[in-house]
């Protein structure tokens, strides 16, 4: 899946959550959005600069190890309750890069200390040329991306971001605004 897809599914699935529930009201999206693609911003960096032979893209920050430490962090630390919504952020990008399917990176190191391997991606070129190849591969991920495009532009409409001064509020606290419900005062 894309960065914006990652994005777009978690948006769309804690709107809903929000809506439906109340849950997780005071959640900052920009901090989602960013916990969602930590994964990545900890692995792709590796991939290009630390580990550029590994033949790999996938390392610590896809690995259960990673995200049971933070939970546990968070658990202990006693702000597992504030911090839930974020949590489920950060390891919801497992789910939407089918970790299932890389169990030598999910479950390392319980499977040993090599990664799921892939092929060369040790340079900027190499890297996108690798995934521009798993797109012809595996065009469910083309409809992951387009279904994400289409979850965006509901979560816009449904909290009617089309409007600047509502879009510019969400950009700036990282919430949407609240809807107002305008009650008739009879006479």
């Amino acid at each position: 899946m894309l960065p914006t897809g990652h994005i777009e599914w978690t948006w769309a699935g804690l709107n809903l959550i929000q809506r439906k529930t109340g849950y997780f009201a005071d959640a900052d999206y920009r901090i989602v959005g960013l916990l969602v693609l930590l994964p990545d911003i900890i692995d792709k960096p590796l991939a290009l600069f630390v580990f550029p032979d590994a033949n790999a893209a996938l390392f610590f920050g896809h690995s259960l190890l990673l995200h049971s430490l933070v939970w546990i962090i968070a658990w202990a630390s006693g702000r597992f309750r504030s911090w839930l919504v974020y949590l489920l952020a950060f390891s919801t990008h497992l789910v939407e890069d089918r970790m299932w399917g890389f169990t030598q990176t999910l479950l390392w190191p319980l499977k040993g200390w090599g990664w799921h391997p892939w092929r060369h991606v040790g340079t900027p070129e190499e890297m996108l040329n690798a995934y521009l190849e798993i797109i012809v591969q595996e065009p469910i991920l083309i409809f992951f991306d387009v279904t994400g495009l289409l979850l965006l532009l509901w979560f816009i409409y449904d909290r009617k971001l089309l409007f600047v001064d509502r879009l510019r509020t969400f950009l700036t606290t990282g919430r949407p605004p609240q809807d107002i419900e305008v009650v008739e005062v009879q006479q």
